[in-house]
């Protein structure tokens, strides 16, 4: 006999409800909302946690995006759209093919980026995709408030994903608690940190943010950039992170130290409890 499973990543409750009510075999929520399906007290035979992987779909075009996102729906639990290196997009037609939440990033050549357009575009760009439906959109921090505030007052159903990188360095532990701090209170549904490991250290100092952002219910991607940074993707959603990033495949990074989907997707499972 087929069983039913109900995918309920990100957290819906009522949906959760109504699947419990329905007979459902399992539920597949992220590992931090485990504790709010036992709370309903209708728990299925199995409650399944998940390790979400999101895979950057770095294309020159529509087409291509396409094509590398059938791809990436086999392995991963969410896309990246990286609107910064693609010569021209369709993001209507990009979002109706999609079968996996989709992220839209715009990122700038300071923060790793090939994007060079004016903030003014930037924006237009995100905003058009939040209203025609995306389910995530990127925005900088070092975007100026002005501009930045314009996607937190019009996200819709979107989450907002708001990121800092820093492609050259790891800072202290206490500049990135204040940096979080600081962060967090923005209201910004995600909050995402990525720094490039120096050495082996600058790891522990990002991936310390992960434990704290739990404890206060702020959703969190921290890791490390770079060849010694590989442990920290691997980390990160171990540690109770929201994501982390994996390439499509080798040649594919969309920064340095991403692991192929493949591998990450064997190691976490090897990992995982």
């Amino acid at each position: 006999m087929k069983e039913v499973w109900v995918n309920a990543d990100p957290w819906r409750k009522a949906l959760v409800t109504t699947a419990l009510e329905g007979g459902a075999d399992a539920v597949v929520v992220d590992p931090r909302d485990v504790e709010k399906v036992k709370e309903l007290d209708m728990s299925p035979l199995e409650i399944q946690s998940v390790r979400l992987i999101c895979i950057p779909i770095m294309a020159r075009d529509t087409s291509d995006a396409i094509q590398k996102m059938a791809q990436a729906s086999a392995f991963g639990d969410l896309m990246e759209i990286r609107l910064d290196v693609m010569e021209a997009f369709d993001l209507s037609e990009i979002i109706r093919v999609a079968n996996k939440p989709v992220i839209f990033t715009y990122r700038s050549q300071e923060e790793g980026g090939e994007g060079k357009i004016q903030y003014d575009a930037r924006v237009n760009y995100l905003k058009e995709a939040v209203r025609l439906g995306a389910d995530y959109v990127d925005v900088e921090y070092a975007m100026p408030p002005e501009h930045r505030n314009l996607l937190f007052d019009k996200r819709g159903h979107a989450k907002l994903i708001l990121s800092k990188h820093f492609c050259n360095e790891t800072p202290s532990r206490e500049e990135l608690a204040d940096l979080f701090r600081e962060m967090a209170a923005t209201g910004a549904d995600v909050v995402k940190i990525v720094t490039h490991a120096e050495t082996a250290e600058d790891n522990l100092s990002v991936l310390g943010l992960i434990p704290p952002a739990v404890k206060m219910g702020v959703e969190i991607v921290a890791f490390c950039m770079g060849p010694l940074g590989r442990m920290s993707r691997v980390c990160c959603p171990l540690l109770g992170g929201a994501f982390t990033f994996a390439s499509l495949k080798s040649g594919q990074e969309s920064a340095s130290g991403q692991v192929p989907v493949k591998e990450m997707k064997m190691i976490l499972e090897a990992l995982s409890p």
